[in-house]
């Protein structure tokens, strides 16, 4: 069942967030949270996705996500990421028994860009001018990282749900942050799975309706097939209708290349991975 978790207008400039999410069929809780917060005309959003479906982990959710907005409203979705994670780190837990979970948080900058940080799977992704989509994110899975290495998606997508970073794993990690232009941004845990013409023609039709909007991304991923937690947020830039010229951009002078929506979801359930992922996380202040 999907839950409308409502529409939240700015107190600066009006605008109409639509979020939603839904309980894996067989998960005893939801475990994803969300959070938007608003700070002198700034808007930041945050989506996490606990792993697992304890009360710790959902608890662990709701903080991380809470935290993360209210510092990227006010400093960068990097430093969100990082303020989030910092009481769930515990790096001489070589168990990792702690709760933990993927985060992705973005805020609003003027003239249709947006900041976007993440660690782990959960994704943004940006509606452009011409009606394409772009994913922003890359997720850090096992499977990714295969792919990156030239193996077969149908071997690789196997491999999706173990996951090479985490909040936990910030300290050593680093986040990955990046910068963006859409007029339309969708913030979503992984449990969001779908073709990508499938995913941009809702958005298409319906962005401009972000409530109604996020709730038919969520009905069709779980139609799709998605048994996890699946939560969305569709949040238009107040700045530029999503029909408006964009190009996107990691820096004001360096052009990012755009990717696609990723994988459909693969086979198994979300587990970290304990094998030390290679390479440096960029980290973006």
């Amino acid at each position: 069942m999907t839950t409308p978790t409502g529409t939240t207008t700015g107190p600066a400039t009006r605008v109409r967030v639509g979020a939603a999410t839904s309980r894996g069929p067989s998960r005893p809780l939801n475990a994803d949270a969300h959070a938007l917060h608003w700070h002198r005309g700034t808007l930041a959003a945050a989506v996490v996705d606990g792993t697992g479906s304890t009360p710790e982990v959902a608890e662990f959710a709701r903080v991380t996500s809470a935290v993360a907005a209210r510092v990227a409203a006010r400093e960068t979705p990097v430093l969100g990421v990082v303020a989030a994670s910092a009481p769930y780190t515990d790096l001489e837990d070589a168990g990792g028994a702690g709760p933990n979970g993927a985060i992705v948080v973005a805020s609003v900058r003027r003239g249709g860009y947006w900041r976007i940080a993440h660690a782990g799977d959960s994704s943004a992704y940006g509606l452009k001018e011409d009606g394409s989509l772009h994913r922003f994110t890359t997720p850090h899975t096992l499977g990714e990282e295969l792919r990156q290495r030239g193996v077969p998606d149908a071997e690789a997508a196997a491999h999706d749900h173990k996951l090479r970073h985490n909040a936990g794993r910030v300290p050593l990690y680093g986040v990955e942050g990046v910068q963006a232009v859409a007029g339309l941004l969708v913030l979503a845990s992984d449990g969001l799975k779908l073709p990508h013409e499938r995913f941009r023609g809702l958005l298409v039709a319906h962005g401009h309706d972000p409530q109604r909007c996020a709730e038919e991304l969520v009905d069709a991923a779980r139609a799709h097939g998605s048994r996890d937690d699946v939560t969305v947020l569709v949040i238009p830039h107040p700045d530029r209708p999503a029909t408006t010229c964009s190009t996107d951009e990691r820096t004001d002078d360096e052009p990012r290349p755009e990717g696609t929506t990723g994988p459909e979801e693969p086979a198994g359930r979300r587990q970290p991975d304990p094998r030390v992922p290679a390479g440096a996380r960029q980290v973006v202040g």
